[in-house]
Parts: structure tokens; C-alpha cells; sequence
């Protein structure tokens, strides 16, 4: 069966759409970008950055994460599993983590569950993004996606930085010259794979999404990763990128699919003309301040459970927000796989 791509018009609802996805895509990179500067400028800058990522982007994050558990409402026991029991296993494990290496065991657990948590998520919407045709090794950039943070956790390692986010941090050691060498194999890839996107060329339009969110997430690995020499300063960068970018996604699903590049978009792109801007922006600040309010509480209750029990002599309040943190990396890897006819649809 052939299938037949037809090339929209420039001034068509399509084009519209893909002009935006490359907005938001590089908008994204450059506030991501934007915030690694000027945390860089100086010690109060960096301060400031971090807690407006805190606060803005962060907490909103954990918070969309627990507004798409109702999407497994057909799961029922999996669904409260998740919600009563998996905290509880989370807290006992990083008790012991705690027990056993103090907060450097544990901001070490943070920084590789952090990176895999980021990746995983990139893959995920890199794969929503993908409308390819035939290409040649059309699995190489997912391969980027984990190749790149790898890189650039054995770079980290290899630097044995001595503390992260003011707090100490242990890396296992790694030789320099392999870091090293993961770094060119992570390179010559990349090469490889620009040098493939000139073919098909009448598929370049529909890869476009795709091949620009692969570039980012592979700009923001090798930002926050290798260039950057400060481990809070880059891991800052990718943050910001993947708390911006996530906040973006679930609200798109929220709002009937708008990244599936569906019919529905089209006419949604179309209605989206004839409204106000107050009507158009009414939704997605609805959607993000409600993030935000309950993401400050959920916060402020962790930190003041945290403080309550340092008397027992171990980084409680490190511990308290991990819970939500290493919690909501759980969520995610399951939120967004749906049981369609009697099978799982891994959306993510």
C-alpha cells in the first residue's frame, strides 16, 4: 500500500501547527539556555534562578504529573498501589539509602535517577513527535536521547565533584579517558545522524518536529552535562528545559491530543483564531496556576515534615522530598501507557 504525503501550504492550518511546535521547541532550549547564563553570572543569580525553578516550574511539574493518574482509572488496583503503597516503599528505601551513605548517597541516587527520568521522558515525546517516512537508521536519534546523558553522567563522574545544590554528593569514579570515549562515540552518532537528514528531503517538513526536539534534548544534554563545568549550574539548564517542556506536554494531552497531528488539531488550530486572546490564554493559566498552588503546598508540607524529624539524625527533609520526587518518576513511567483492546498503548 503506498501512502501519499501531500506538502501543506505555507499559509495552511498544518504549516501554522508546525511553525508552533518549533516555537514552543525552541523557546524551550532558549530559556533553558537563558537560566544556565545567568545562573552562571553569579552566586545570587544562581540562588535566584534555582528557586524560581523551584517554585514556577518545578513544583507545577510534580503537580501535572498526579493530574494524569486518573488516566488509569480502568486499572483500578494498579492506581492505588500507586497512590498508597509505592510511597511507602520510596521512603523506606531512600530511609536505608540515608542510613548507609547519608545525603551524599542520596543526591547521588537524585542526579542518575534525575538524568534516566529526563531521557525517558524525551524518548517519550520525541516518539509523539515522530512522523517520519522511510529513512535510514531511523532508530539513531532515540539511541542520542539515552547516549547523550550518558555521556555526560561519565563526564560528571569523571570530574568527582565534591558537592550539588549545597549539599555533599558522591560519583562513582570514572576514568576520564572513558568518558572520553563515550563522548565520541556520542558525537560521531550525532554526525551521522545530521548527515541523514537530508534524505528523504520531501519527508523534511514532517520531520521537522521530531528532528528539532531531538536537537534540543541533545543542545540541553551537552549544555547541562559536559559544557557547563559546575554540576548545580547544568543540572540547573536541564531542569529548566524539562520542567518547561513537561508542563507543555500534559496540558496538550489534557486539551484532546494536540500533539497527535490529528484532524482534530487542524480544526482546533482553526476554531483557536476566532477567539479572544483572554479565551485563549484562560486555559492554560487555569491549568497552571492550579499546578502551582497545590505544587507550593505540597512543598511547604514536605519541607515543614522534613524539619519536624531531624531530631532522628538523618537529612530528613532531603528524604521527605525525594519521597514526591523518586514518587513521581514512578507515576510517570506508568500515567502514560493506556490499555486500549485488551493491550498497552505506551504513549509515553
Amino acid at each position: 500500500m503506498t501512502t501519499v504525503h501531500v506538502q501543506p501550504a505555507s499559509g495552511s492550518p498544518v504549516s501554522a501547527t508546525m511553525r508552533r511546535e518549533h516555537w514552543l521547541i525552541f523557546g524551550n532550549l532558549f530559556a533553558a539556555l537563558s537560566a544556565g547564563a545567568l545562573a552562571s553570572w553569579s552566586a545570587p543569580m544562581m540562588l535566584a534562578v534555582l528557586y524560581i525553578n523551584i517554585w514556577l516550574l518545578a513544583n507545577p511539574h510534580l503537580v501535572a504529573t498526579y493530574t494524569r493518574i486518573g488516566a488509569i482509572s480502568s486499572r483500578i488496583r494498579l492506581r492505588w498501589t500507586l497512590i498508597a503503597v509505592a510511597p511507602i516503599l520510596i521512603l523506606a528505601g531512600l530511609t536505608i539509602v540515608a542510613l548507609a551513605y547519608e545525603a551524599a548517597g542520596l543526591l547521588a541516587l537524585y542526579f542518575v535517577l534525575q538524568a534516566f527520568h529526563v531521557s525517558r521522558q524525551s524518548y517519550g515525546i520525541a516518539r509523539r513527535h515522530d512522523c517520519r517516512l522511510e529513512v535510514p537508521r531511523r532508530g539513531l536519534p532515540y539511541l542520542l536521547i539515552y547516549l547523550f546523558p550518558a555521556w555526560g553522567y561519565l563526564h560528571r563522574s569523571a570530574q568527582m565533584p565534591n558537592s550539588f545544590l549545597g549539599y555533599p554528593i558522591w560519583l562513582p569514579p570514572v576514568p576520564q579517558e572513558l568518558a572520553f570515549a563515550v563522548g565520541i562515540v556520542a558525537v560521531t552518532g550525532a554526525l551521522c545522524w545530521f548527515a541523514c537528514l537530508g534524505y528523504p528531503r520531501s519527508a523534511k517538513r514532517a520531520d521537522g518536529p521530531f528532528n528539532s526536539f531531538v536537537f534540543s534534548h541533545l543542545m540541553i544534554s551537552l549544555v547541562g552535562y559536559v559544557w557547563i563545568s559546575d554540576i548545580t549550574v547544568g543540572w540547573l539548564v536541564v531542569n529548566v528545559w524539562h520542567n518547561i517542556q513537561y508542563l507543555i506536554f500534559v496540558y496538550r494531552q489534557r486539551r484532546s491530543g494536540a500533539m497527535t497531528g490529528k484532524s482534530s488539531e487542524t480544526s482546533g488550530s482553526v476554531s483557536a483564531r476566532r477567539k479572544s486572546l483572554v479565551e485563549v490564554l484562560k486555559p492554560p493559566a487555569t491549568f497552571f496556576l492550579a499546578c502551582l498552588i497545590v505544587g507550593a503546598v505540597l512543598y511547604a508540607a514536605a519541607s515543614r515534615v522534613g524539619e519536624s524529624l531531624l531530631w532522628l539524625g538523618l537529612p530528613t527533609v532531603l528524604i521527605a522530598h525525594f519521597v514526591l520526587n523518586f514518587h513521581h518518576y514512578l507515576a510517570d513511567s506508568v500515567i502514560w501507557k493506556r490499555r486500549r483492546a485488551g493491550r498497552l498503548d505506551d504513549v509515553s
